[in-house]
């Protein structure tokens, strides 16, 4: 009977890990902003990642580093860019929800946006 439940403890927790050990690289992720009346998408790659709006226009692109559960993104250029600020967020997905969850971000129109969110997977 322990032994069964130790096992069974031990697979949730292999389990609970394997999802946060997933990366985010190459995906892409939708969310509404009420305040701009408009779906943006977050286009993760490797080391950069960029926002669309809607109508497809880029709004902001962005270095950024991937560790483990950890996103940082320093923007480059946008209509919505925060310069020379970096925020770190840690991130959670499971299926088809990302959810990022502020660390550090000195760029409050970028924390208020992400920190919470809950991000809906896009389908390419």
């Amino acid at each position: 009977m322990r032994k069964t439940l130790f096992l069974s403890i031990a697979l949730s927790l292999a389990g609970a890990i394997s999802l946060h050990a997933q990366s985010i690289k190459g995906t892409s992720w939708k969310l509404y902003i009420d305040e701009l009346h408009d779906t943006l998408t977050l286009h993760i790659k490797g080391d950069s990642s960029f926002v669309t709006d809607g109508s497809g226009e880029v709004v902001v692109r962005s270095l950024c580093k991937i560790s483990k559960d950890t996103i940082s993104m320093k923007d480059i250029d946008g209509k919505y860019v925060c310069p020379d600020q970096t925020g770190v967020y840690i991130y959670a997905f499971i299926a088809d929800t990302l959810t990022m969850t502020l660390v550090n971000d000195p760029c409050d129109n970028r924390s208020n946006s992400i920190n919470g969110s809950r991000w809906m997977r896009a389908k390419d």
